[in-house]
């Protein structure tokens, strides 16, 4: 017994069982009647090489380019972008993003030296723990880049390094909020705000002229206005001459997609306390739905919200240029999996000729996304397990698709997995596979 008192346990559990969740329900059917306006070009790419593959889709990533800063810009003043590299670093991608006017986030030596090599104009330097080596790449490449510092130790060590260089550099300093005690691995404390700015007087070759706060994950604007106040609150406390010196805050990124994407009833705690009980004991467990879509908002609502926060906590008193580090939400139209049925092992089971190393983890056996058979697809979603060809069971790709039936050699597509899929890829078993572009 794990528990000492298992009465009391089980009533607990009982309580949590029983109590009622908001749950969003309904399909993601414009997902596939996006995909669909592309069948034709993408069978095309189909048949001139061979599956599995990513597949580059480069207008889906202007569009979401477009998209993005068109409601930003109007809604937040004196904004700056920067695209989160770690969300989808492929070239194709970093190419497009550079082209359509954004600046790049990145938070390791590999990303800055990515970053240059394809051409990047202006980016930010974001992360924890940075080594010599990346703080030097980062002082060469300092006309391009503004470095966010993760400490007081970090300060000292770029500071010392600066001076035996005899060189100046642009920094901001990156803080958690009272709210984030669950990230407090990154920055300083914002209540630290003030110390900070006396240790960089130290360090005259630092021109310390930025704020940066991120937290992932966020499908409400609350997080971002409290930041903003927070922040606000913060500078406010700051003496006049340290508050001359600040030119931006940078309000990080984190904003989840709109109607892409659901999730089982098993990803909740409640659903996995009910299937395992039920699997125990050798049964099925019966949920009620298939899958719940994701809690999340429209572009929009973030947009419309920072931008208030900023003109009642900020603008009135201060003014400054604002920074975003959009990702996922970037690159997620960027790529789609493309793969095929090599055998169907019985009705309703088939092996594709992919596998999960294509993503990286086991991202669908949780997590749901409208698949699509491209060789006959329907309006219809039948339920349809698709596992992957490594020598593993947790390779799956799903449970439902978009079909009129399978047979070997269809065509399947996974839309909208440009982001934190091929970043995390990796050669097991499999190599990760090509990448190729349609048009």
């Amino acid at each position: 017994m794990l528990t000492k008192n298992y009465q009391h346990s089980k009533k607990l559990v009982d309580k949590y069982l029983s109590r009622p969740l908001k749950l969003r329900r309904g399909r993601l059917f414009g997902v596939v009647t996006d995909i669909l306006k592309k069948r034709s070009a993408i069978l095309k790419v189909s048949h001139k090489y061979p599956t599995p593959f990513y597949l580059f889709d480069r207008r889906g990533l202007q569009t979401s380019i477009k998209e993005f800063k068109t409601v930003f810009g109007q809604h937040i003043p004196r904004l700056n972008i920067f695209y989160a590299v770690k969300s989808n670093p492929h070239p194709y991608v970093l190419k497009e993003v550079i082209k359509g006017g954004l600046g790049l986030d990145v938070s390791s030596g590999r990303e800055l030296q990515l970053a240059i090599k394809n051409g990047v104009k202006k980016m930010i330097f974001t992360g924890p723990g940075k080594t010599d080596a990346e703080l030097a790449l980062a002082i060469k490449h300092r006309q391009k880049l503004i470095i966010n510092l993760d400490s007081f130790t970090e300060l000292r060590r770029l500071g010392q390094m600066l001076r035996r260089q005899k060189k100046t550099m642009r920094a901001g300093v990156r803080v958690y909020l009272s709210s984030q005690s669950n990230w407090n691995k990154f920055g300083i404390a914002v209540s630290d705000l003030s110390k900070f700015f006396s240790a960089a007087k130290k360090y005259p070759e630092i021109k310390l002229e930025g704020i940066q706060c991120h937290m992932s994950w966020n499908k409400t604007v609350t997080a971002y206005e409290n930041l903003i106040k927070e922040i606000a609150t913060q500078v406010k406390t700051l003496s006049a001459e340290d508050r001359a010196q600040i030119k931006f805050i940078d309000f990080g990124g984190g904003f989840e997609t709109y109607n892409q994407e659901g999730y089982f009833p098993w990803t909740l705690t409640s659903g996995e306390i009910i299937k395992e009980a039920t699997e125990h004991f050798g049964q099925t467990a019966q949920f009620k739905d298939k899958y719940y879509l994701s809690e999340s908002i429209p572009l929009k609502d973030y947009a419309v919200a920072i931008g208030r926060a900023i003109f009642k906590y900020l603008d009135p008193w201060i003014k400054l240029n604002y920074y975003c580090e959009p990702g996922r939400i970037i690159s997620n139209p960027a790529m789609h999996l493309v793969l095929k049925v090599m055998d169907i092992k019985r009705p309703g089971m088939a092996i594709l000729d992919g596998g999960t190393n294509m993503i990286g983890y086991e991202l669908f056996e949780y997590f749901y996304y409208p698949t699509v058979n491209l060789t006959r697809p329907s309006k219809k979603e039948i339920a349809y397990r698709f596992y992957g060809s490594l020598c593993t069971p947790y390779d799956l790709f799903g449970y439902y698709c978009y079909a009129r039936g399978i047979k070997e050699g269809d065509i399947i597509i996974i839309p909208n997995q440009g982001a934190y899929t091929y970043t995390l890829a990796q050669n097991f078993i499999k190599d990760i596979p090509a990448t190729y572009i349609f048009s």
